[in-house]
Formats: C-alpha cells, sequence, structure tokens
C-alpha cells in the first residue's frame, strides 16, 4: 500500500514491465510512459545535487523520468524533466509511479493547473479531466485494466496529494547547459482560466 513502507520483493520492476510486451505497449499508449523512449543519450542530464541516475522512460512531449539515487531503479525516487526546462519528483519509486499513472494519467494537467501548486486547485480540474479523457481517451479504462491485472500495482487512496507532495518535496532537479536549474513543475494557471471548464 501507498504510504506504508513497501518492500523491496513488493515492487514492481522494469524487468516485470519488459517481460509483457502488451503492457509495454499500453503503458506507452495511452498511458504516455514509454520505456522505448528511454533515452541512451545522457549526456545532456546533469542532476542537482549530483546523483547517479537511470533514464527509465520518456513520453511523447520529449520529457523523460529519471530514477536517481543509489540502488535498483525500481526502488528509486523518480524525476520528471520536460523538454522544456521544467523538473520535479513525481513519485517516491516505480510503483508509486505507476499507482499514480494508473489513478490520475491526466497528472500534467492537474500540475498546469495548479495555481503555483495549491493541492485545491489541482483538486477543481480533477473532474474536467476526468471528464475530457473519458470522451477523448476512451481506451484508458481497457488499458488500465490489462495493466492492474498483470502487475501488483498498489492502491493509492488520495492519488491528487500523493503527485502534489511529491513535486513539493522536490529534492533533485536538472541544471541547463547555461547552468539555471530547471524550473518547477507546478504552473499558475487555475482551472477557471479554461474557458472550456466554466
Amino acid at each position: 500500500m501507498i504510504g506504508d513502507v513497501l518492500l523491496l520483493n513488493d515492487m514492481i520492476t522494469l524487468d516485470d514491465i519488459k517481460s509483457n510486451p502488451a503492457i509495454v505497449d499500453d503503458l506507452d499508449w495511452p498511458f504516455d510512459f514509454s520505456l522505448e523512449r528511454a533515452d541512451d543519450d545522457t549526456d545532456w542530464i546533469h542532476l542537482k545535487p549530483n546523483h547517479s541516475f537511470t533514464i527509465v522512460a520518456g513520453d511523447g512531449t520529449g520529457g523523460v523520468f529519471i530514477a536517481y539515487g543509489q540502488g535498483a531503479p525500481e526502488s528509486l525516487p523518480i524525476l520528471y524533466a520536460t523538454s522544456e526546462g521544467q523538473a520535479g519528483k513525481v513519485a517516491s519509486n516505480l510503483s508509486e509511479w505507476l499507482a499514480l499513472l494508473m489513478a490520475i494519467p491526466y497528472w500534467r494537467d492537474l500540475l498546469k493547473f495548479s495555481g503555483n501548486g495549491d493541492l485545491e486547485e489541482m483538486r477543481k480540474t480533477v473532474p474536467f479531466m476526468e471528464s475530457e479523457y473519458a470522451t477523448d481517451f476512451d481506451d484508458v479504462p481497457a488499458a488500465r485494466e490489462r495493466i492492474m491485472n498483470e502487475l501488483p500495482v498498489p492502491a493509492v487512496a488520495d492519488p491528487v496529494q500523493i503527485l502534489h507532495t511529491n513535486v513539493h518535496s522536490t529534492d533533485c532537479t536538472v541544471v541547463a547547459d547555461d547552468g539555471c536549474a530547471y524550473e518547477t513543475l507546478f504552473n499558475s494557471f487555475k482551472s477557471a482560466d479554461n474557458p472550456n471548464w466554466r
């Protein structure tokens, strides 16, 4: 369970995922967590503070998911770095990330419409995104069911809170070539700023 300590042998490993091509495909689409997009070119990644790291996946926007620290990649916190200069911790480990991904596949929108990291603003966005995903991403429920049937994805009582806490507790970021640290994943928009959500 998320919130309790996950034993190492309870964790979902990258090998668990890679051993099932159908699950790899489902995570790639519609969840946009692509193990095949894990870039071998890591020269551009400079973490602050300096940590060992592994790129575990990428997405369709050019973003990457980075497991950082010492140990097996699936046991390490996951940093998400966009192609536009934002970065932040999104999960404590791979199992937690998969749990969040299954619960709130629209997590990027929650961060975008967070009013600079306000939990209640993120919660306001949820019903709008649930509605949009039901209409525009009708392949999510079936893909989620297949993944949940094949992998021991832990239960999450409050995924929005977990995501919010993780990003606020970011303890590592990416530094650009010019020496500037990447900005936070939280954006300043609020749900009321979207005219389609009024």
